[in-house]
């Protein structure tokens, strides 16, 4: 029993694939006559700004018919799906023998593109910018994230500034970038943002407080908006260096001129040695401080054993010298 029903679906088997050829030429035959055996694509990658028919069906043996357009092409890089309606409409409509098998059958078409990544269209609005004088450097700051321009592919792959306005006061600028850089544009984007102005000024590295000296290995560069700059921000770190500030500065802060001043070498109501000097001799006494002086000014000293008020140039910490002619008997 085994055996007879083997033998049995073998010869089925073998009588189905002799019959295929025929099968296939009885669905031929049965075509209209001069007309194509079509069968739709599941997918097609369009280049063009058309769709053809050849996007939609394979099999149709005339050229000049497998190029007919039938729709405007999606966008470059989008895709969408035509149904079986259309689909059935456009083949009737263009004489050729199709129906779709079931209201399901689809078609997904999709454009092909390529993009210019937004480094390209900073690097364009950079020389843009410097056409209107903004060539330094420059830190570009844009409204909208993610900046690209999705061409054809069949397009030239270059771009252009169309048009720039640009507000020198707020950075502030409104691009408009086509893409090709000529003839007709294919993509083109409006891009808003602002272009601040960089510069380097010296700031210290670490917290420094009033009657520090600050040296060379406590400042360091940093980049900061021009904008940010005031008259009295220093920006020459020679001027920095020997300097003590009034108040405590901290690290990244920008300095000021008026933050700084020459450190104090003498503070008032503190000891300080009183240098007499002469041709022929040089004395030394106390005294104490009565007003702070950094190092060349002139300061006012009261000799402890005689009270006696003088006038006394900071020479370094705790020393004064003193001339004899300016010595003054006040009590």
């Amino acid at each position: 029993m085994r055996k007879t029903t083997t033998s049995l679906a073998l010869l089925a088997l073998l009588a189905a694939v002799l019959l295929l050829p025929q099968a296939r030429a009885e669905a031929a035959a049965q075509a209209p006559a001069g007309q194509d055996l079509l069968t739709l694509r599941a997918s097609s990658v369009v280049e063009d700004d058309v769709v053809r028919l050849r996007d939609l069906f394979d099999g149709i043996a005339d050229p000049a018919v497998a190029e007919t357009p039938v729709a405007k092409a999606p966008q470059p890089g989008a895709s969408i799906d035509v149904g079986a309606r259309w689909l059935a409409a456009v083949a009737k409509a263009h004489g050729l023998p199709w129906q779709p098998r079931s209201r399901y059958e689809r078609v997904n078409l999709r454009r092909d593109s390529h993009d210019i990544p937004g480094e390209e269209i900073e690097a364009a609005l950079r020389t843009a910018l410097a056409d209107q004088g903004l060539d330094g450097d420059l830190r570009l700051s844009f409204d909208q994230p993610g900046l690209r321009l999705r061409l054809p592919s069949r397009a030239e792959r270059s771009l252009r500034v169309a048009r720039l306005t640009l507000d020198p006061s707020s950075g502030r600028f409104l691009a408009h970038v086509v893409a090709p850089a000529s003839g007709e544009p294919k993509a083109s984007l409006s891009v808003t943002g602002r272009a601040l102005e960089m510069t380097e000024v010296p700031v210290l590295n670490r917290r420094v407080n009033p009657g520090e000296v600050i040296r060379a290995r406590d400042i360091e560069w940093m980049s900061v908006q021009a904008n940010r700059l005031t008259r009295t921000t220093v920006v020459d770190a020679a001027s920095m260096i020997g300097m003590s500030p009034r108040r405590p500065v901290r690290a990244q802060d920008l300095v000021r001129s008026t933050d700084l001043q020459t450190p104090v070498m003498v503070t008032k109501n503190t000891l300080v040695t009183i240098r007499l000097q002469t041709e022929r001799m040089q004395l030394t006494a106390q005294g104490r401080a009565l007003e702070d002086g950094a190092e060349g000014d002139v300061v006012r000293i009261m000799n402890t054993k005689s009270n006696t008020i003088v006038n006394g140039v900071v020479v370094d910490a705790g020393s004064v010298i003193v001339a004899p002619a300016t010595v003054t008997a006040q009590r």
